[in-house]
Protein backbone atom coordinates (compact mmCIF):
# COMPACT_ATOMS: atom_id res chain seq x y z
CA UNK A 1 0.00 0.00 0.00
CA UNK A 2 1.35 3.34 -1.15
CA UNK A 3 1.37 6.31 1.00
CA UNK A 4 -1.39 8.87 -0.13
CA UNK A 5 -0.45 12.24 -0.39
CA UNK A 6 -7.36 17.53 -0.70
CA UNK A 7 -25.15 28.89 -8.83
CA UNK A 8 -27.47 29.86 -6.88
CA UNK A 9 -30.76 27.65 -7.83
CA UNK A 10 -34.15 29.14 -7.90
CA UNK A 11 -36.45 27.81 -5.51
CA UNK A 12 -40.53 28.70 -4.92
CA UNK A 13 -41.79 30.54 -2.05
CA UNK A 14 -44.56 27.62 -1.64
CA UNK A 15 -42.14 25.01 -0.75
CA UNK A 16 -41.84 26.45 2.35
CA UNK A 17 -45.32 24.95 3.42
CA UNK A 18 -43.77 21.18 2.15
CA UNK A 19 -43.05 18.37 4.81
CA UNK A 20 -39.82 17.49 5.62
CA UNK A 21 -38.21 14.89 2.76
CA UNK A 22 -36.01 13.22 5.56
CA UNK A 23 -36.15 13.71 9.61
CA UNK A 24 -33.35 11.96 11.56
CA UNK A 25 -34.69 13.43 14.64
CA UNK A 26 -33.90 16.94 15.37
CA UNK A 27 -32.22 18.05 18.48
CA UNK A 28 -33.68 19.88 21.05
CA UNK A 29 -35.90 23.33 19.73
CA UNK A 30 -33.55 25.73 19.75
CA UNK A 31 -35.08 28.55 17.06
CA UNK A 32 -38.51 27.69 15.75
CA UNK A 33 -37.06 28.69 12.66
CA UNK A 34 -32.95 29.09 12.06
CA UNK A 35 -32.65 33.39 11.34
CA UNK A 36 -29.03 34.54 10.62
CA UNK A 37 -26.66 36.10 13.09
CA UNK A 38 -25.78 39.38 12.26
CA UNK A 39 -21.86 39.80 10.38
CA UNK A 40 -19.47 40.07 13.24
CA UNK A 41 -17.36 43.11 13.64
CA UNK A 42 -14.30 41.35 12.62
CA UNK A 43 -15.03 40.15 8.96
CA UNK A 44 -14.12 40.20 5.46
CA UNK A 45 -13.98 43.56 3.62
CA UNK A 46 -16.59 42.24 0.94
CA UNK A 47 -17.37 38.89 -1.27
CA UNK A 48 -14.72 39.07 -2.86
CA UNK A 49 -12.50 38.96 -0.46
CA UNK A 50 -14.10 36.12 1.05
CA UNK A 51 -13.76 33.88 -2.24
CA UNK A 52 -10.51 34.72 -2.68
CA UNK A 53 -10.20 33.51 1.32
CA UNK A 54 -12.31 30.42 0.20
CA UNK A 55 -9.91 29.56 -3.04
CA UNK A 56 -6.85 30.19 -1.09
CA UNK A 57 -8.11 27.48 1.50
CA UNK A 58 -8.67 25.34 -1.18
CA UNK A 59 -5.96 25.32 -3.16
CA UNK A 60 -3.15 23.78 -1.81
CA UNK A 61 -0.02 21.63 -2.11
CA UNK A 62 -1.85 18.72 -3.23
CA UNK A 63 -3.51 20.75 -6.03
CA UNK A 64 0.23 20.71 -7.26
CA UNK A 65 2.04 17.69 -6.03
CA UNK A 66 -0.97 14.94 -5.54
CA UNK A 67 -3.35 15.48 -8.55
CA UNK A 68 -0.51 15.38 -11.76
CA UNK A 69 0.49 12.12 -9.78
CA UNK A 70 -2.83 10.75 -9.94
CA UNK A 71 -3.93 11.57 -13.28
CA UNK A 72 -0.39 9.82 -14.48
CA UNK A 73 -1.87 6.60 -13.21
CA UNK A 74 -3.65 6.10 -16.68
CA UNK A 75 -2.81 6.02 -19.84
CA UNK A 76 -4.73 8.83 -20.43
CA UNK A 77 -5.24 11.57 -17.92
CA UNK A 78 -8.70 12.93 -19.14
CA UNK A 79 -9.99 9.53 -18.02
CA UNK A 80 -9.48 10.15 -14.59
CA UNK A 81 -10.80 14.19 -15.02
CA UNK A 82 -13.85 13.67 -16.48
CA UNK A 83 -14.90 11.18 -12.94
CA UNK A 84 -13.48 14.13 -10.61
CA UNK A 85 -15.40 16.87 -12.74
CA UNK A 86 -18.61 14.45 -12.10
CA UNK A 87 -17.96 14.33 -8.15
CA UNK A 88 -17.09 18.05 -7.68
CA UNK A 89 -20.82 18.05 -8.29
CA UNK A 90 -22.06 15.10 -5.69
CA UNK A 91 -19.67 15.16 -3.56
CA UNK A 92 -17.64 18.50 -3.00
CA UNK A 93 -19.97 21.34 -3.79
CA UNK A 94 -23.01 20.07 -1.90
CA UNK A 95 -21.27 20.01 1.52
CA UNK A 96 -19.20 23.46 0.75
CA UNK A 97 -22.65 24.65 0.14
CA UNK A 98 -23.48 22.99 3.62
CA UNK A 99 -20.88 24.78 4.98
CA UNK A 100 -20.79 27.96 3.68
CA UNK A 101 -24.98 28.17 5.31
CA UNK A 102 -24.04 26.87 8.33
CA UNK A 103 -21.17 29.64 8.60
CA UNK A 104 -23.29 32.15 8.03
CA UNK A 105 -26.36 31.53 9.69
CA UNK A 106 -24.75 30.92 13.06
CA UNK A 107 -21.52 32.79 12.71
CA UNK A 108 -19.70 30.35 15.48
CA UNK A 109 -17.03 27.97 14.63
CA UNK A 110 -17.40 24.37 13.74
CA UNK A 111 -17.84 23.02 17.41
CA UNK A 112 -20.34 26.25 18.20
CA UNK A 113 -22.38 25.68 14.55
CA UNK A 114 -22.29 21.78 15.25
CA UNK A 115 -23.38 22.13 18.35
CA UNK A 116 -26.42 24.47 17.83
CA UNK A 117 -27.30 22.39 14.32
CA UNK A 118 -27.15 19.03 16.37
CA UNK A 119 -27.83 20.13 20.08
CA UNK A 120 -25.97 20.73 23.02
CA UNK A 121 -25.79 17.12 24.18
CA UNK A 122 -23.91 15.95 20.44
CA UNK A 123 -21.50 18.91 20.23
CA UNK A 124 -18.79 16.28 20.37
CA UNK A 125 -20.08 14.29 17.38
CA UNK A 126 -19.51 17.75 15.59
CA UNK A 127 -16.93 18.73 17.16
CA UNK A 128 -14.60 15.58 15.28
CA UNK A 129 -14.58 17.92 12.43
CA UNK A 130 -12.66 20.39 14.22
CA UNK A 131 -10.34 17.74 15.40
CA UNK A 132 -9.85 15.63 12.31
CA UNK A 133 -9.12 19.32 10.61
CA UNK A 134 -6.33 20.53 13.33
CA UNK A 135 -5.17 17.02 13.47
CA UNK A 136 -4.34 17.67 9.34
CA UNK A 137 -2.73 20.67 10.08
CA UNK A 138 -0.11 19.76 13.08
CA UNK A 139 1.70 17.68 9.92
CA UNK A 140 0.49 20.03 7.02
CA UNK A 141 2.32 23.14 8.51
CA UNK A 142 5.75 19.90 8.09
CA UNK A 143 5.05 19.79 4.82
CA UNK A 144 4.57 23.67 4.30
CA UNK A 145 7.83 24.13 5.52
CA UNK A 146 9.69 21.53 2.97
CA UNK A 147 7.82 23.75 0.44
CA UNK A 148 10.32 26.44 1.64
CA UNK A 149 13.01 24.78 2.70
CA UNK A 150 13.63 23.70 -1.37
CA UNK A 151 13.35 26.81 -2.63
CA UNK A 152 16.72 27.38 -0.86
CA UNK A 153 17.85 23.81 -2.53
CA UNK A 154 16.43 24.86 -5.86
CA UNK A 155 18.46 27.89 -5.93
CA UNK A 156 21.66 26.11 -4.52
CA UNK A 157 21.28 23.10 -7.38
CA UNK A 158 21.89 20.39 -4.91
CA UNK A 159 19.02 18.72 -6.37
CA UNK A 160 19.21 18.70 -9.80
CA UNK A 161 22.77 17.45 -9.69
CA UNK A 162 21.72 14.10 -7.95
CA UNK A 163 20.53 10.69 -9.53
CA UNK A 164 16.73 9.10 -8.53
CA UNK A 165 18.37 7.44 -5.64
CA UNK A 166 20.51 9.80 -4.48
CA UNK A 167 17.72 13.07 -4.63
CA UNK A 168 15.23 10.62 -2.35
CA UNK A 169 17.80 9.85 0.17
CA UNK A 170 18.67 13.43 0.35
CA UNK A 171 14.83 14.76 0.93
CA UNK A 172 14.47 12.23 3.44
CA UNK A 173 17.26 13.91 5.14
CA UNK A 174 15.66 17.10 5.24
CA UNK A 175 12.04 16.30 5.57
CA UNK A 176 13.09 15.07 9.27
CA UNK A 177 14.66 16.03 11.70
CA UNK A 178 16.05 20.09 12.90
CA UNK A 179 15.34 21.57 9.62
CA UNK A 180 11.84 20.19 9.32
CA UNK A 181 10.91 21.01 12.93
CA UNK A 182 12.42 24.17 11.72
CA UNK A 183 10.46 24.60 8.62
CA UNK A 184 7.61 24.06 10.53
CA UNK A 185 8.16 26.53 13.03
CA UNK A 186 7.93 29.09 10.77
CA UNK A 187 4.98 28.15 8.40
CA UNK A 188 2.78 28.53 12.18
CA UNK A 189 4.84 31.53 12.58
CA UNK A 190 3.83 33.36 9.31
CA UNK A 191 0.40 31.82 9.66
CA UNK A 192 -0.31 32.97 13.07
CA UNK A 193 1.04 35.80 12.35
CA UNK A 194 -1.93 36.64 9.77
CA UNK A 195 -5.02 34.87 11.74
CA UNK A 196 -3.72 36.99 14.74
CA UNK A 197 -4.95 40.13 12.57
CA UNK A 198 -8.30 38.62 11.99
CA UNK A 199 -10.43 38.07 8.79
CA UNK A 200 -10.34 40.94 6.93
CA UNK A 201 -6.95 42.68 8.08
CA UNK A 202 -5.31 39.16 8.23
CA UNK A 203 -6.70 36.22 6.52
CA UNK A 204 -7.67 38.37 3.74
CA UNK A 205 -5.02 39.90 3.29
CA UNK A 206 -2.23 37.33 2.89
CA UNK A 207 -4.82 35.52 0.15
CA UNK A 208 -5.06 39.23 -1.53
CA UNK A 209 -1.08 38.80 -1.88
CA UNK A 210 -0.01 35.22 -2.04
CA UNK A 211 -3.18 34.08 -4.46
CA UNK A 212 -2.39 36.36 -7.37
CA UNK A 213 1.33 35.48 -6.78
CA UNK A 214 0.70 31.67 -7.12
CA UNK A 215 -1.33 31.70 -9.71
CA UNK A 216 1.21 34.19 -11.39
CA UNK A 217 4.20 31.60 -10.95
CA UNK A 218 1.72 28.89 -12.66
CA UNK A 219 1.07 30.48 -15.27
CA UNK A 220 4.44 31.53 -15.75
CA UNK A 221 5.59 27.46 -15.37
CA UNK A 222 3.16 26.99 -17.85
CA UNK A 223 4.45 28.99 -20.83
CA UNK A 224 7.98 28.14 -20.25
CA UNK A 225 6.74 24.18 -19.86
CA UNK A 226 4.91 24.80 -23.64
CA UNK A 227 7.70 26.60 -25.23
CA UNK A 228 9.93 23.29 -24.54
CA UNK A 229 9.54 20.72 -27.68
CA UNK A 230 7.91 17.71 -26.91
CA UNK A 231 5.40 19.65 -24.48
CA UNK A 232 2.29 19.34 -26.83
CA UNK A 233 2.36 15.95 -25.99
CA UNK A 234 1.70 16.58 -22.55
CA UNK A 235 -1.39 18.57 -23.33
CA UNK A 236 -2.68 16.13 -25.71
CA UNK A 237 -2.31 13.33 -22.69
CA UNK A 238 -4.23 15.45 -20.31
CA UNK A 239 -7.44 15.53 -22.36
CA UNK A 240 -7.70 12.46 -23.76
CA UNK A 241 -10.22 10.37 -22.40
CA UNK A 242 -10.05 5.99 -22.33
CA UNK A 243 -13.73 5.69 -22.94
CA UNK A 244 -13.38 1.68 -22.45
CA UNK A 245 -11.50 2.18 -19.28
CA UNK A 246 -14.26 4.07 -17.61
CA UNK A 247 -16.98 1.89 -18.76
CA UNK A 248 -15.09 -1.38 -17.49
CA UNK A 249 -13.18 -0.11 -14.54
CA UNK A 250 -14.01 0.99 -11.35
CA UNK A 251 -10.31 3.00 -10.42
CA UNK A 252 -11.09 6.26 -12.57
CA UNK A 253 -14.55 6.57 -10.59
CA UNK A 254 -12.95 5.85 -6.92
CA UNK A 255 -9.50 7.83 -7.83
CA UNK A 256 -11.78 11.09 -8.86
CA UNK A 257 -13.77 10.70 -5.91
CA UNK A 258 -10.94 10.25 -3.37
CA UNK A 259 -9.41 13.38 -5.20
CA UNK A 260 -12.84 15.21 -4.94
CA UNK A 261 -13.39 14.57 -1.56
CA UNK A 262 -9.94 15.84 -0.62
CA UNK A 263 -8.29 18.94 -2.89
CA UNK A 264 -11.70 21.13 -2.38
CA UNK A 265 -11.60 21.24 1.35
CA UNK A 266 -15.20 19.88 1.32
CA UNK A 267 -16.03 18.43 4.80
CA UNK A 268 -13.05 20.54 6.31
CA UNK A 269 -14.94 22.73 7.84
CA UNK A 270 -12.61 25.43 6.73
CA UNK A 271 -15.51 27.28 4.35
CA UNK A 272 -17.50 27.53 7.67
CA UNK A 273 -15.26 29.41 9.61
CA UNK A 274 -14.40 31.88 6.61
CA UNK A 275 -18.31 31.94 6.21
CA UNK A 276 -18.52 33.45 9.59
CA UNK A 277 -16.51 36.39 8.62
CA UNK A 278 -18.90 37.19 5.78
CA UNK A 279 -20.10 40.64 5.06
CA UNK A 280 -23.59 39.62 3.20
CA UNK A 281 -26.56 38.07 3.60
CA UNK A 282 -28.25 35.44 1.91
CA UNK A 283 -27.23 31.59 1.49
CA UNK A 284 -23.89 31.26 -0.20
CA UNK A 285 -24.58 28.67 -2.63
CA UNK A 286 -22.49 30.87 -5.74
CA UNK A 287 -19.53 31.47 -2.84
CA UNK A 288 -19.62 27.45 -2.76
CA UNK A 289 -19.90 26.52 -6.43
CA UNK A 290 -17.11 29.33 -7.03
CA UNK A 291 -14.87 27.74 -4.32
CA UNK A 292 -15.12 24.25 -5.81
CA UNK A 293 -15.12 25.08 -9.52
CA UNK A 294 -12.27 27.77 -8.81
CA UNK A 295 -9.90 24.55 -7.39
CA UNK A 296 -10.96 22.44 -10.24
CA UNK A 297 -9.25 24.98 -12.67
CA UNK A 298 -6.17 25.71 -10.52
CA UNK A 299 -5.93 21.79 -10.13
CA UNK A 300 -6.12 21.75 -14.04
CA UNK A 301 -3.45 25.27 -14.53
CA UNK A 302 -0.87 23.47 -12.11
CA UNK A 303 -0.98 19.83 -13.74
CA UNK A 304 -0.41 22.36 -17.23
CA UNK A 305 2.64 23.71 -15.62
CA UNK A 306 4.08 20.16 -15.04
CA UNK A 307 3.14 17.56 -17.15
CA UNK A 308 3.76 19.29 -20.68
CA UNK A 309 7.66 19.69 -18.82
CA UNK A 310 7.68 16.09 -17.70
CA UNK A 311 6.95 15.27 -21.30
CA UNK A 312 9.07 17.91 -22.99
CA UNK A 313 12.34 17.62 -20.31
CA UNK A 314 11.80 13.82 -19.60
CA UNK A 315 14.02 12.22 -22.54
CA UNK A 316 17.01 14.63 -21.71
CA UNK A 317 16.87 14.06 -18.15
CA UNK A 318 16.23 10.31 -17.25
CA UNK A 319 16.94 8.77 -21.21
CA UNK A 320 14.75 5.42 -21.24
CA UNK A 321 12.70 6.26 -18.48
CA UNK A 322 8.89 6.16 -18.95
CA UNK A 323 7.30 9.18 -18.85
CA UNK A 324 4.26 6.99 -16.64
CA UNK A 325 6.46 6.43 -13.94
CA UNK A 326 8.24 10.04 -13.74
CA UNK A 327 4.38 11.06 -13.29
CA UNK A 328 3.26 8.96 -10.84
CA UNK A 329 6.36 8.59 -8.59
CA UNK A 330 5.08 8.24 -5.27
CA UNK A 331 8.63 9.05 -3.62
CA UNK A 332 8.98 9.47 0.19
CA UNK A 333 6.11 11.59 1.69
CA UNK A 334 4.07 11.46 -1.56
CA UNK A 335 6.08 13.73 -2.83
CA UNK A 336 8.78 12.10 -5.32
CA UNK A 337 7.42 14.04 -8.83
CA UNK A 338 7.98 17.09 -6.71
CA UNK A 339 10.70 16.83 -4.63
CA UNK A 340 13.01 14.69 -6.90
CA UNK A 341 12.22 14.84 -10.25
CA UNK A 342 11.05 18.26 -11.41
CA UNK A 343 14.69 20.13 -10.26
CA UNK A 344 16.46 17.66 -12.45
CA UNK A 345 14.25 18.26 -14.83
CA UNK A 346 14.32 22.01 -14.62
CA UNK A 347 18.04 21.71 -14.74
CA UNK A 348 17.60 20.76 -18.57
CA UNK A 349 16.47 24.66 -19.60
CA UNK A 350 20.34 25.76 -18.36
CA UNK A 351 21.04 28.99 -16.53
CA UNK A 352 17.12 29.52 -15.88
CA UNK A 353 16.56 26.12 -14.05
CA UNK A 354 17.71 26.68 -10.43
CA UNK A 355 15.39 29.56 -10.57
CA UNK A 356 12.25 27.90 -12.59
CA UNK A 357 12.27 25.62 -9.86
CA UNK A 358 12.58 27.73 -7.24
CA UNK A 359 9.47 29.63 -8.95
CA UNK A 360 7.61 26.06 -8.70
CA UNK A 361 8.60 25.42 -4.85
CA UNK A 362 7.72 29.27 -4.16
CA UNK A 363 4.56 28.31 -5.81
CA UNK A 364 3.95 25.40 -3.74
CA UNK A 365 4.90 27.57 -0.33
CA UNK A 366 2.36 30.00 -1.00
CA UNK A 367 -0.24 27.55 -1.43
CA UNK A 368 0.35 25.22 1.26
CA UNK A 369 0.38 28.88 3.34
CA UNK A 370 -2.94 29.96 2.10
CA UNK A 371 -4.27 26.56 3.45
CA UNK A 372 -2.53 26.51 6.69
CA UNK A 373 -4.12 30.02 7.72
CA UNK A 374 -7.30 28.68 6.97
CA UNK A 375 -6.55 25.37 9.18
CA UNK A 376 -5.25 27.81 12.23
CA UNK A 377 -8.19 30.36 11.53
CA UNK A 378 -10.35 26.97 12.63
CA UNK A 379 -8.38 25.68 15.55
CA UNK A 380 -8.37 29.61 16.53
CA UNK A 381 -11.96 29.67 16.33
CA UNK A 382 -12.84 25.95 17.89
CA UNK A 383 -11.21 27.49 21.22
CA UNK A 384 -12.75 30.66 20.66
CA UNK A 385 -15.99 28.79 20.83
CA UNK A 386 -15.05 27.43 24.02
CA UNK A 387 -14.86 30.99 25.80
CA UNK A 388 -11.15 31.95 24.82
CA UNK A 389 -10.03 35.51 23.06
CA UNK A 390 -8.85 35.23 19.37
CA UNK A 391 -5.06 36.01 21.26
CA UNK A 392 -5.72 33.00 23.49
CA UNK A 393 -7.15 30.87 21.27
CA UNK A 394 -4.64 31.68 18.58
CA UNK A 395 -1.83 30.44 21.68
CA UNK A 396 -3.62 27.25 22.37
CA UNK A 397 -4.08 26.67 18.52
CA UNK A 398 -0.64 26.92 18.32
CA UNK A 399 0.71 25.27 21.39
CA UNK A 400 -1.31 22.09 20.07
CA UNK A 401 0.51 22.67 16.60
CA UNK A 402 3.71 22.45 18.03
CA UNK A 403 3.22 19.26 20.38
CA UNK A 404 1.39 16.84 17.77
CA UNK A 405 3.55 18.38 14.70
CA UNK A 406 7.09 17.90 16.31
CA UNK A 407 6.65 13.60 15.79
CA UNK A 408 5.96 14.26 12.16
CA UNK A 409 8.95 16.59 11.38
CA UNK A 410 11.29 13.98 13.09
CA UNK A 411 9.62 11.09 11.14
CA UNK A 412 8.35 10.70 7.42
CA UNK A 413 6.90 7.68 8.78
CA UNK A 414 4.58 8.74 11.34
CA UNK A 415 3.96 11.41 9.24
CA UNK A 416 2.81 9.22 6.44
CA UNK A 417 0.57 7.45 9.49
CA UNK A 418 -1.33 10.64 10.37
CA UNK A 419 -2.06 11.41 6.79
CA UNK A 420 -3.59 8.26 6.03
CA UNK A 421 -5.29 8.13 9.40
CA UNK A 422 -6.59 11.60 9.60
CA UNK A 423 -6.95 12.20 5.70
CA UNK A 424 -9.20 9.07 5.76
CA UNK A 425 -10.71 10.82 9.02
CA UNK A 426 -11.77 13.80 6.52
CA UNK A 427 -14.53 11.48 4.69
CA UNK A 428 -15.82 10.65 7.93
CA UNK A 429 -16.28 14.36 8.41
CA UNK A 430 -18.11 14.91 5.30
CA UNK A 431 -20.67 12.14 6.31
CA UNK A 432 -21.04 14.10 9.98
CA UNK A 433 -21.95 17.25 8.09
CA UNK A 434 -24.85 15.52 6.82
CA UNK A 435 -25.74 13.64 9.94
CA UNK A 436 -26.18 16.97 11.50
CA UNK A 437 -28.07 18.33 8.34
CA UNK A 438 -30.26 15.41 9.09
CA UNK A 439 -30.55 15.35 12.84
CA UNK A 440 -32.48 18.82 12.05
CA UNK A 441 -33.86 17.69 9.02
CA UNK A 442 -32.74 17.58 5.49
CA UNK A 443 -36.11 19.67 4.02
CA UNK A 444 -35.90 21.63 6.94
CA UNK A 445 -32.37 22.61 6.47
CA UNK A 446 -33.36 23.58 3.29
CA UNK A 447 -36.24 25.80 3.31
CA UNK A 448 -35.06 27.55 6.38
CA UNK A 449 -31.38 27.60 6.68
CA UNK A 450 -30.42 28.16 3.07
CA UNK A 451 -32.54 31.00 1.96
CA UNK A 452 -32.24 34.21 0.04
CA UNK A 453 -32.29 37.44 1.78
CA UNK A 454 -35.72 37.48 1.52
CA UNK A 455 -36.94 34.31 3.40
CA UNK A 456 -36.90 32.19 -0.34
CA UNK A 457 -35.58 28.75 -0.11
CA UNK A 458 -32.33 29.54 -2.28
CA UNK A 459 -32.08 25.84 -3.62
CA UNK A 460 -34.76 23.56 -5.13
CA UNK A 461 -35.86 20.10 -3.49
CA UNK A 462 -33.79 18.18 -5.62
CA UNK A 463 -30.71 18.93 -2.38
CA UNK A 464 -32.58 16.77 -0.14
CA UNK A 465 -31.71 13.90 -2.29
CA UNK A 466 -28.38 14.83 -2.76
CA UNK A 467 -27.59 14.89 1.19
CA UNK A 468 -29.83 11.93 1.87
CA UNK A 469 -29.06 9.62 -0.32
CA UNK A 470 -25.66 10.31 -2.70
CA UNK A 471 -23.44 11.86 -0.13
CA UNK A 472 -23.89 8.95 2.51
CA UNK A 473 -23.66 6.17 -1.01
CA UNK A 474 -20.74 8.16 -1.59
CA UNK A 475 -18.92 7.77 1.44
CA UNK A 476 -19.38 4.23 2.21
CA UNK A 477 -18.35 3.67 -0.57
CA UNK A 478 -15.14 5.58 -0.62
CA UNK A 479 -13.92 4.46 2.95
CA UNK A 480 -14.69 0.77 1.94
CA UNK A 481 -12.53 0.64 -0.98
CA UNK A 482 -9.35 2.81 0.72
CA UNK A 483 -10.13 -0.22 3.61
CA UNK A 484 -10.29 -2.82 0.42
CA UNK A 485 -7.09 -1.36 -0.85
CA UNK A 486 -5.14 -1.27 2.47
CA UNK A 487 -6.27 -4.82 3.29
CA UNK A 488 -5.68 -6.41 -0.07
CA UNK A 489 -2.25 -5.00 -0.38
CA UNK A 490 -0.20 -8.03 0.84
CA UNK A 491 0.09 -7.79 4.15
CA UNK A 492 -3.45 -8.00 5.29
CA UNK A 493 -2.72 -9.85 8.22
CA UNK A 494 -1.25 -6.83 9.50
CA UNK A 495 -4.53 -5.20 9.05
CA UNK A 496 -5.45 -5.21 12.80
CA UNK A 497 -2.35 -4.00 14.14
CA UNK A 498 -2.79 -0.20 15.18
CA UNK A 499 0.93 0.04 15.23
CA UNK A 500 1.16 -0.47 11.64
CA UNK A 501 1.89 2.51 9.51
CA UNK A 502 -1.51 1.93 7.13
CA UNK A 503 -3.42 -0.31 8.79
CA UNK A 504 -7.43 -0.31 9.49
CA UNK A 505 -6.61 -0.53 13.01
CA UNK A 506 -4.60 2.31 13.37
CA UNK A 507 -7.38 4.39 11.54
CA UNK A 508 -10.29 2.76 14.22
CA UNK A 509 -7.89 3.00 17.07
CA UNK A 510 -6.92 7.11 16.25
CA UNK A 511 -11.04 8.38 15.31
CA UNK A 512 -11.91 6.07 18.47
CA UNK A 513 -9.93 7.94 20.82
CA UNK A 514 -10.54 11.29 19.38
CA UNK A 515 -14.44 10.71 19.89
CA UNK A 516 -13.99 9.54 23.74
CA UNK A 517 -12.26 12.21 24.48
CA UNK A 518 -14.80 14.81 22.49
CA UNK A 519 -17.32 12.75 24.58
CA UNK A 520 -15.93 13.15 27.57
CA UNK A 521 -15.57 16.67 27.06
CA UNK A 522 -18.81 17.36 25.55
CA UNK A 523 -19.63 19.74 29.09
CA UNK A 524 -16.83 21.96 28.17
CA UNK A 525 -17.43 21.98 24.44
CA UNK A 526 -20.93 22.95 24.52
CA UNK A 527 -21.32 25.28 27.40
CA UNK A 528 -21.31 28.56 25.42
CA UNK A 529 -24.11 26.84 23.24
CA UNK A 530 -27.57 28.22 23.52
Amino acid sequence: MRSRDLSPYGGLASERAEPNFVTLGPPAPIMARMTEAPPPRDRFSSRFGLILAALGMAVGAGNIWRFPRIMAKFEDGGTFLLPWAIFLFTWSIPLLIVETTIGRKTRRGVIGSMGILMGKKNTWIGSFVALCTVAIMCYYSVVAGWCAIYVVESLRGQVAQMNHEQAGIYFSGLAQGPWAALGMVLAFGVSAFFVKRGLGRGVELANRILLPLLFLLLVMLLIVGLGQKGSGEGIAYMFRVNWSELASSSTPWLEGLTQSAWSTGAGWGLLLVLSVGSSSKGHGVGDAVITGVGNYCASILAAMATIPAVFALAPLAAPGQEIGTILSENGPGGTGMAMIWLPRLFAQVGAAGPWLSAAFFVALTFAATTSLIAMVELGTRSFMDMGMTRERGILACLLLGLVFGLPSALSLGFLANQDWAWGLGLIVSGAIFTLAVGMRGFDRFRREWITTEDGRPGIGAWFNLVLAVLIPLQFVILIGWWFYQTASAGWADKQWNPLEKFSIATCLLQWGLAFLALRLLNPRLSRNIP
